[in-house]
């Protein structure tokens, strides 16, 4: 049997400690070589989140519906115009070739929205324009208030108050007066008292 001294039994112990120092060393520095090879799981996740992100930025987009709206009067080309949902007069009276220098623009709600099927009309200075028309030019609803001076019978019996009656004495009022000057002019119509104008003046409303 080998007998150490003390000398070499430190010498030993020493030689000991250090392949322990150096194995250890070894297995952590393949440790770290394993991580860099998988990669930062904080960067991969950030990687696949940007990847899905480009991913939804290229989905198309839908696009607004076409309609076709019908332009006449004082346009330079009237007609039937392709529009898209959201347009508004302004648009289609652009594609209508713009306005002829006798247009009155005045008559006209250019920041309307158009609808589809719907047919907006130019007027000529001057131009008496048909009730069944001004509907198309200044817009039935104001700010969501009805315009008394172009909503038609089945919109004026909304409010409140107006039956068929009265819608149709304001309609004839229109013809024979022209448009309401004020919207307390309404009580003009007959069976249209102060009591009846409270419950309409803030509904209704004029260009």
């Amino acid at each position: 049997m080998v007998h150490f001294d003390r000398i070499q039994q430190k010498i030993l112990l020493i030689m000991g400690i250090l392949i322990l120092v150096l194995s250890g060393l070894l297995v952590f520095q393949g440790y770290q070589g394993r991580q860099s090879k998988l990669g930062n799981p904080d960067i991969i996740e950030k990687q696949v989140w940007e990847s899905d992100e480009a991913e939804a930025s290229n989905e198309p987009s839908i696009s607004p519906a076409s309609i076709k709206v019908y332009v006449t009067g004082k346009v330079r080309h009237p007609g039937v115009i392709v529009l898209q949902e959201g347009d508004r007069v302004t648009d289609a009276i652009d594609l209508a070739g713009g306005c002829l220098p006798e247009a009155d623009l005045n008559a006209i709600n250019m920041a309307l929205k158009v609808k589809d099927e719907g047919m907006y009309y130019v007027p000529s200075i001057g131009e008496e324009i048909p009730i069944d028309i001004q509907t198309n030019i200044s817009g039935a609803e104001i700010d969501g208030k009805v315009n008394i001076n172009s909503a038609d019978q089945s919109l004026l019996e909304t409010l409140p108050g107006i039956g068929p009656s009265k819608a149709q004495k304001i309609l004839e009022y229109r013809e024979i007066n022209g448009n309401f000057k004020s919207i307390e002019e309404i009580m003009n119509i007959s069976g249209i008292g102060e009591k009846t104008y409270e419950n309409l003046k803030d509904l209704i409303a004029i260009p």
